[in-house]
């Protein structure tokens, strides 16, 4: 009797064991033993309702596989991608925004992406740079995210002022900004021009450089920004703060983002990029406004720097790489990335989806984006997205209240620049 008491306990911890171990790798088992890439992204209405579409999309044309798309708040979400990885427990697929990408490809978190030379003439540089890793592909931009080459001006401003729009030149911009900018006792009423805020001042102050025909890398992933260009650009830049007076830092690190200012009334001209035109249309119901190009500051090119955007990777420790890896191909597919593209107000990364007229028709304020996308550079292998943009601000703000120089704060951006870049190596 013992012995049957003993062989049948036996019997029920196998089972466990058996019931553990099937528990453990059903991770990829969906409803009906359907195979279930798990997909994570960040919470963004209009872009999680665009997954929504092509997930649906996706498994009517595979109907073995079965897409678990969660979605996690913008603030948490980075750090639950490093927090999954470091476990060993990554999604098999994850939205991640370029500049996160490097560090995972570096470290072998990614999985690779065939056919980078195909794909590499079927996207602009810039979107596909920072997915790119010693010559291989590691992820697929779904957005040519850019910052420049566009700006929200009031037409009507313009008009009340006899001004013809949109200035042709540089000069012509800040002649313009100095007629539209609108002071009383308090300060600053209507901005002329303004370009004040985190992405928009470091943007700026590269383009100017690159339009120059200038370089602001140097060797082993250094920074070089005591060049002759450089100083020309910070030098115009912060004139426009402390000479020329067309706006100022009076809300800067606030709330608000400039363009929420420009859609109250209180700019006549706002450097920003074209994900701003659905906040004016969507949330301040606004359409007595433009979004037109930004002219060079030379008689170049527009030429910019611009970060690679928001994309999919796939995890190398998924267990089902050839699935997840045909699923965020799916996802880049031309119709299916203009779809996406059109409903998120998103700038298309790759050439024929950026040139198909449907987009423009669906988008007609993009045209003015649409229209430098050649000229666009990767930013670079920043390696602290954060402290490379804090340290060009803090600087910025130093010069323009007199407290350094232009060639001091360019040494001070360098140094503490480089000196980051090798804590990352």
């Amino acid at each position: 009797m013992l012995t049957k008491v003993l062989n049948y306990l036996i019997l029920l911890v196998l089972i466990t064991v058996m019931l553990a171990g099937c528990a453990s790798n059903s991770k990829n088992v969906g409803s009906s033993g359907k195979t279930k890439i798990v997909f994570w992204a960040h919470q963004e209405s209009a872009m999680n309702d665009a997954y929504h579409k092509l997930i649906q999309a996706y498994e009517a044309k595979h109907p073995d596989i079965e897409i678990d798309f969660q979605t996690f708040p913008y603030d948490v979400y980075n750090q639950k991608l490093k927090a999954s990885f470091s476990a060993q427990n990554p999604p098999d697929v994850a939205e991640m925004f370029g500049t996160w990408v490097p560090e995972y490809s570096k470290n072998g978190a990614l999985t690779e992406v065939p056919n980078i030379d195909k794909i590499s003439k079927e996207y602009y540089p810039a979107p596909l740079g920072a997915y790119q890793y010693n010559g291989k592909l590691y992820g697929l931009p779904l957005e040519y995210n850019l910052e420049n080459g566009g700006m929200l001006i009031h037409p009507e401003m313009f008009k009340n002022k006899g001004l013809e729009y949109p200035p042709k030149t540089w000069d012509d911009l800040v002649e313009n900004a100095k007629i539209l900018t609108v002071r009383n006792d308090n300060g600053i009423q209507i901005k002329g021009f303004d370009f004040i805020s985190l992405d928009n001042i470091t943007f700026t102050f590269l383009s100017m450089i690159l339009q120059q025909n200038g370089k602001y890398w140097g060797t082993d992933n250094h920074v070089s920004f005591q060049t002759p260009e450089a100083i020309q650009a910070m030098n115009a830049l912060t004139s426009l703060v402390s000479v020329d007076k067309v706006t100022d830092l009076s809300v800067f690190g606030g709330q608000l983002d400039s363009s929420d200012y420009f859609f109250r009334g209180n700019s006549a001209m706002t450097y920003r990029g074209p994900w701003t035109v659905a906040s004016g249309l969507d949330n301040y119901k606004v359409k007595d406004f433009e979004y037109v190009p930004v002219p060079s500051f030379t008689n170049e090119n527009p030429y910019f720097a611009a970060e690679s955007g928001w994309g999919v990777v796939v995890a190398s420790k998924s267990e089902i790489q050839k699935q997840a890896l045909n699923f965020i191909q799916f996802l880049s597919e031309n119709e299916n990335l203009l779809q996406w593209n059109i409903s998120t107000f998103t700038v298309p990364p790759k050439k024929e989806v950026a040139n198909n007229p449907k987009f423009l028709k669906e988008n007609p304020y993009m045209k003015a984006p649409l229209d430098i996308l050649k000229y666009g550079q990767w930013i670079g292998p920043v390696a602290d997205r954060d402290y490379f943009f804090k340290q060009i601000n803090d600087n910025f703000q130093l010069i323009v209240s007199g407290q350094i120089t232009v060639e001091t704060g360019l040494s001070n951006i360098e140094q503490s620049i480089n000196s980051s870049q090798d804590q990352h190596k």
